[in-house]
């Protein structure tokens, strides 16, 4: 393979099975659309349990690359990100749903490899398996990786001028933003289905969600507010990108913040923060354990009968924990607040950003338009 490191023609050879390099066996030059998007890319063997059979110091210098990468991640959400697209790219690579990064010996990764990876990535947006942005986040990953290694002294230079070349470059398109903000009545029934809930969890849900919509707060936001953190008239915390951020309180989530301390009060936490653990107050409440609490007040106001599944009619009015932002900032654009001041209040460095937060229902817009003089 081109760009091989550590490993010389013998390491190869002596393998028990034929190794090929390049793309999996039986692929076709030319392929149709969607057939890359099944997994057609390997770095070394073209059946997913050859894999094993790459040279040892490949693999394990490759996972040392990968747990170096994912250390460089200053959070847990960047972390997670890095690992979700690395796993992406193994199954790809492995045509294994259950291939993992240790599989792949990253540090063998060559021009022909890079391309066809793209490649692939591209033609799963094309049918509809994953959005553009997903394959780009995917390839930024990847490059990021390949600086890793060459940190390390694991690819050489013309393995890291892939990060530059077009071989990794972003593929094109653009898709709908996903999400969607949630309209007053939903937000009413989600929040009476949040105060229904078990103990101190409904009243703590309850003002949680209050917060997160009211503030344009991230569920990781809501799990590490303070109790000092929300006094004064302002919600006070590190949000996303290490940035100190202030949330002002408005009129109807004052008596939230309000009802919801005095509860607290009574379970005296020695902890200061704003917001326990579900199941145990002493502890403070994780991001995680706020979105389960969601989705469990989300499939009590909006789904069946029948336990909660993907594809459960909840998830098509509550999405993801986001859906609180686009709320946020859905309903202050339609009130006259302007995208510049709306990006300085939802904490982005760029108004590109905020304005995918913008989910007016596009018909309201078109007959906004219609009622427009435009022409003299």
């Amino acid at each position: 393979m081109s760009g091989d490191v550590g490993a010389d023609d013998s390491d190869l050879e002596s393998t028990s099975t034929p190794v090929r390099k390049g793309v999996a066996q039986g692929a076709k030059p030319f392929q149709e659309p969607g057939e890359l998007a099944q997994g057609a890319v390997v770095l070394i063997a073209p059946e997913p349990s050859a894999a094993l059979l790459a040279p040892t110091n490949l693999l394990l210098d490759g996972e040392r690359a990968v747990q170096a990468y994912l250390r460089a991640q200053l959070s847990p959400r960047s972390r997670h990100n890095a690992l979700d697209a690395l796993r992406r790219l193994s199954r790809l690579m492995l045509t294994n749903q259950k291939a993992q990064p240790s599989q792949i010996p990253w540090p063998a990764i060559g021009f022909e490899q890079a391309t066809t990876i793209r490649t692939a990535l591209y033609e799963m947006t094309r049918v509809g398996l994953i959005t553009p942005g997903t394959a780009n986040l995917t390839l930024s990953h990847l490059r990021g990786l390949i600086r890793t290694m060459y940190g390390m002294r694991l690819v050489t230079a013309d393995q890291h001028e892939l990060v530059h070349s077009g071989a990794l470059k972003g593929v094109p398109g653009v898709r709908k933003s996903r999400g969607r903000a949630l309209s007053a009545t939903e937000e009413r029934a989600l929040r009476k289905a949040a105060r229904a809930l078990d103990g101190y969890q409904g009243a703590m849900l309850d003002t949680a969600i209050v917060l997160a919509i009211g503030g344009a707060l991230r569920r990781e936001e809501i799990a590490q507010l303070s109790v000092d953190g929300a006094t004064l008239g302002f919600l006070r915390f590190v949000g996303k990108g290490n940035k100190a951020r202030e949330a002002p309180i408005d009129a109807q989530m004052q008596p939230a913040i309000d009802a919801w301390l005095e509860e607290r009060a009574e379970l005296a936490p020695a902890h200061g923060g704003l917001f326990c653990s579900p199941h145990r107050p002493d502890r403070t409440l994780s991001p995680w354990s706020f979105w389960a609490l969601v989705r469990a007040a989300a499939h009590h106001a909006f789904g069946t009968q029948e336990p909660c599944e993907k594809g459960c009619e909840c998830f098509k009015v509550v999405t993801g924990p986001h859906d609180f932002r686009r709320t946020y900032a859905t309903r202050a654009l339609d009130q006259g607040i302007d995208i510049g001041q709306l990006r300085v209040l939802m904490g982005h460095a760029s108004s590109a950003t905020t304005a995918l937060y913008d989910k007016r229902d596009e018909e309201a817009l078109f007959e906004k338009r219609r009622n427009m003089r435009i022409i003299a």
